[in-house]
């Protein structure tokens, strides 16, 4: 072989082995850059409001969960609240303040009642009543305590909570979970999961305000409900009858104007039994309807006077003190048990 032959083929080796090494390098930086993204990634709560990652991979942005149409649902531990929720390409805000009501959503009686012949009292913040599970406020103890967020991910977020035995008076150690998934098609479903080590009374809702048309009005919405029966109050405090809505201010059997002239703050008997629809809220000026699924059997309808309207999936008000109820169900959570229980509301354009 001539020398200058030899010398040009060791040179085309020496090429070629420097080309792949540098390719091996390249891959390695890959690897590494890799390695590094997923290491920062099993951080689920990154203190950034920029868009993160889980350790699933899923990118989502903290505290909040939205859909490619423009559903934006935020988020805040203080209550495992709903801070608020906008919808549509104006970012209008539909609903907010959705904080979590426990042990015991709406009223027991003169903050009285027994399980198994043993009585109890709790405290009262509503006149001579328990609201909302007692404490010093009316919303009560679990919407004003600061939860552990235990996950989020791009579709959901969940939150726990421990509640002392002797909580505002309740018996037992309690804890709860509450987990929030968004769908892309606006559905947002609320699971509810409690424990407790003694039998006590178990009853979460969540006290979402609606203003539908993204104002402070009462005009131009429309309202269904999934009732035929509602409880007559007497003092706040259910009477124990079961009463049909026809013929008063509270049939909404049929989609109708919401009459934003009366008072509102009324137990409906839903319709059916399991998972269901219960009611239909539809905001005619911005286009807006939200569907609303719960296994409870009843549906607190509440009006605050500024343009928002509650609709809280439940267990009956004074459930435990009316005998009359015990067909619909119980707000007892017995030791051992786990409690379970799921809504959902569902955000959709008017068709």
């Amino acid at each position: 072989m001539k020398k200058g032959l030899f010398v040009l083929l060791l040179s085309s080796i020496f090429a070629i082995c420097a080309c792949e090494t540098q390719t091996g390098s390249v891959s390695r930086t890959s690897e590494s850059s890799s390695l590094s993204s997923m290491v920062s990634s099993s951080s689920k709560f990154s203190s950034s409001s920029k868009s993160t990652s889980s350790s699933s991979g899923d990118n989502f942005v903290k505290d909040q969960l939205s859909t490619e149409s423009g559903l934006k649902i935020y988020f805040k531990a203080q209550g495992a609240r709903i801070d608020k929720i906008t919808w549509g390409s104006g970012n209008k805000q539909v609903a907010k303040d959705g904080f979590v009501v426990g042990r015991c959503a709406n009223r027991i009686a003169y903050g009285k009642f027994s399980i198994d012949d043993k009585q109890y009292s709790v405290t009262v913040n509503n006149g001579q009543h328990s609201l909302h599970g007692g404490g010093q406020s009316w919303q009560g103890p679990f919407a004003n305590a600061t939860w552990t967020k235990v996950e989020q991910t791009a579709s959901t977020i969940t939150y726990s909570i421990h509640s002392k035995d002797g909580d505002q008076g309740y018996p037992g150690n309690m804890d709860m979970t509450v987990k929030y998934t968004l769908s892309q098609s606006g559905e947002l479903l609320i699971e509810y999961r409690a424990t407790t080590d003694a039998d006590t009374l178990c009853n979460p809702t969540n006290h979402l305000f609606m203003a539908v048309n993204g104002n402070n009005s009462y005009s131009n919405i429309k309202l269904q409900i999934n009732g035929d029966n509602y409880t007559p109050l007497q003092n706040d405090i259910p009477t124990g009858q079961i009463s049909p809505v026809e013929g008063t201010q509270f049939d909404y059997r049929t989609e109708k104007t919401f009459d934003g002239s009366k008072s509102y703050d009324h137990n409906y008997v839903l319709n059916g039994t399991g998972y269901r629809k219960a009611a239909t809220l539809t905001g005619t000026s911005l286009g807006l309807k939200i569907d609303v699924f719960t296994d409870r059997a009843g549906l607190q309808l509440y009006k605050d006077g500024s343009g928002n309207i509650c609709l809280e999936t439940q267990m009956f008000p004074d459930m435990i003190n009316h005998s009359e109820f015990d067909a619909y169900g119980t707000t007892i959570l017995r030791k051992g048990q786990e409690f379970y229980s799921k809504t959902a509301y569902c955000f959709s354009p008017v068709e």
